[in-house]
């Protein structure tokens, strides 16, 4: 059974320390072992039964405790097995949700379905149907919301503090621990560095 790492975010794994902890890591037999039991144990029913004829289901709950195994780190007092099923609760909280949100979904139809337009004629839906949410090729090019966040953030009044934490947290997507700790300042001042950058550049632009 093959394990999906795309189920964890990719900017979720960037701030653990992993390298840190040096946990010796088990095969994908046991923590399958330890899904197929979490979810038994907490998934409810009729979920459970689903989830374990589903080797996507058990995959994807056995990739987050592989990963909580990754990140556990016994000084903080929590034992492996507690948090590991605390791991499988959560990846199955998740699964639960992705599951009611695919039910919720309408029927899909490809877009080259033949429909009749009267008269004898017949047409593909992609022919009548407008996608308004594509853009054109010259919004692309002439409505760049990174370079208008770039234009703002090198605003001439801001101090070059202010500008290092906004570039951080809306080009870079960082946290605001990520950003304080590059800048060796607390979380609390970057978060008032980021507060005082945005009034500014509201004032600046006649927003109250």
């Amino acid at each position: 059974m093959g394990i999906i790492l795309k189920d964890i975010d990719e900017k979720k794994r960037s701030g653990n320390t992993y390298e840190k902890n040096q946990n010796e890591m088990k095969d994908v037999s046991f923590y399958t072992s330890i899904a197929k039991k979490c979810i038994s144990m907490f998934a409810g029913s009729p979920t459970s039964s689903r989830m374990l004829k589903d080797e996507d289901a058990i995959s994807h709950v056995a990739e987050h405790i592989m990963w909580g195994h990754a990140r556990w780190d016994e000084k903080r007092g929590r034992a492996l097995k507690s948090y590991l099923n605390q791991c499988g609760i959560w990846a199955i909280k998740i699964w639960k949700t992705k599951m009611y949100n695919n039910s919720r979904k309408p029927n899909e139809q490809s877009l080259n379905h033949n429909i009749a337009c009267g008269l004898g004629d017949e047409s593909q839906l992609y022919q009548i149907v407008a996608d308004k949410k594509c853009k054109e090729p010259y919004q692309d090019l002439y409505d760049n919301k990174m370079k208008e966040a770039i234009k703002h953030i090198e605003n001439s009044s801001l101090t070059e503090l202010q500008k290092q934490c906004l570039r951080g947290r809306y080009l870079e997507g960082k946290k605001l621990r990520q950003i304080a700790e590059t800048l060796s300042v607390s979380r609390q001042a970057v978060n008032q560095h980021i507060k005082k950058a945005i009034s500014k550049l509201r004032r600046e632009n006649g927003i109250c």
